[in-house]
């Protein structure tokens, strides 16, 4: 009786979970505890990030209004996307009937596929562009990330197996779980490019505690990628930001990073207080967009200059020199992300009609 009653429970909440294309979850989402922290910033809006319970990267936003909810960012993984859709029953019973992808990287767009066709999922043109045909996972920051989970897993089991404290190995062996339930979200893993777009701007209105809830979603220049939105509510002075401004430093793989400053500018004419970004906690110090640009513009000066010397990207990678901005950000000596040098000097030789 009592498996009979969690069967008819299991079944109650797969069809509960409204704007879901399969009521079948996917492989992977196995996990411990909660997979999410939902973090209150305002009435009906929400931070969500990630426990370790679950591998999830980076983080969504949430915004719950009268009759259904958005979700901004949806993760790294099918697995990722359901189980933030089953935990979300916790603070709402309303339905997700609208998906925005602040870009087309897999840690923010990667559970677009487990959404109904009836859901909307809004994003940039060139976040469609990236999405579509396997394009964004042919792309070097994914393909490393791919990669390094086969080794993860064979790493964490050859420290399991050498580790004499029960209460580490114990530790070691959650870690495994949760890289093993990746590997198998990622081998169902088919992109999904948004069914709505923009180029510059939209904004959806929605009633919340019966007044108009404006929410604007808007493109304000190439950054992070060549398709960052920002999801903007003026009534609750909230941005969500994705990667075009994280807690810290942002990866610069897909970058337009002598742009990025001022795209950031605009960013700075929204009248917000709260910033909730694609990576770290919600913050409302404005200065820290302020030291993220002068980040940028020295490591586009650095990096310039070693180019035209003819240093090669992977010397470059070594002696860019940025620990000026160590206060700011964690930055323990000379040295850059080779993924980043490499884009720039490829942006470079673009800019210069090198291609």
């Amino acid at each position: 009786m009592a498996r009979l009653t969690l069967a008819l429970s299991a079944v109650l909440i797969a069809f509960t979970v409204a704007g879901v294309q399969s009521q079948r979850p996917p492989a992977g989402t196995s996990h411990q505890g909660k997979a999410y922290r939902f973090n209150k910033v305002a009435d009906g809006v929400y931070h969500a990030i990630g426990t370790g319970a679950l591998a999830v990267v980076g983080n969504s936003s949430v915004i719950v209004n009268d009759d259904d909810v958005i979700v901004v960012d949806d993760h790294v993984s099918p697995a990722a996307a359901w189980v933030l859709l089953q935990e979300l029953k916790d603070i709402t019973s309303k339905p997700v009937r609208t998906v925005v992808n602040t870009h087309f990287h897999f840690d923010h767009a990667h559970g677009n596929q487990i959404f109904d066709k009836d859901v909307a999922i809004i994003g940039h043109e060139f976040t469609r562009e990236m999405l579509t045909g396997g394009k964004s996972i042919e792309m070097p920051l994914f393909k490393n990330y791919l990669a390094g989970i086969p080794r993860q897993i064979e790493d964490l089991k050859k420290r399991i197996a050498a580790e004499p404290d029960r209460g580490k190995k114990s530790e070691l062996e959650k870690q495994l779980r949760v890289a093993e339930n990746n590997s198998a979200s990622q081998a169902e893993l088919k992109p999904t490019p948004p069914n709505v777009t923009l180029q510059t701007r939209m904004t959806l209105h929605r009633r919340f505690a019966g007044t108009d809830r404006e929410i604007q979603i808007r493109f304000l220049g190439r950054a992070h990628t060549a398709g960052d939105v920002v999801v903007y509510l003026p009534n609750e002075k909230i941005v969500c930001t994705g990667d075009m401004l994280t807690a810290g430093l942002s990866n610069m793989s897909d970058a337009f990073v002598n742009e990025w400053p001022g795209t950031l500018d605009e960013l700075k004419k929204l009248d917000f207080v709260t910033v909730l970004p694609g990576h770290g906690d919600a913050f409302n110090d404005r200065s820290k967009i302020d030291y993220f640009q002068a980040y940028l513009r020295d490591v586009w000066t650095e990096v310039t200059r070693l180019k035209q010397q003819g240093v090669s990207a992977e010397e470059a990678a070594k002696r860019a020199d940025l620990t000026r901005h160590k206060d700011h950000f964690p930055i323990q000596g000379p040295g850059v992300p080779l993924i980043a040098v490499a884009r720039i000097y490829d942006v470079i030789d673009r800019a210069g009609g090198r291609d």
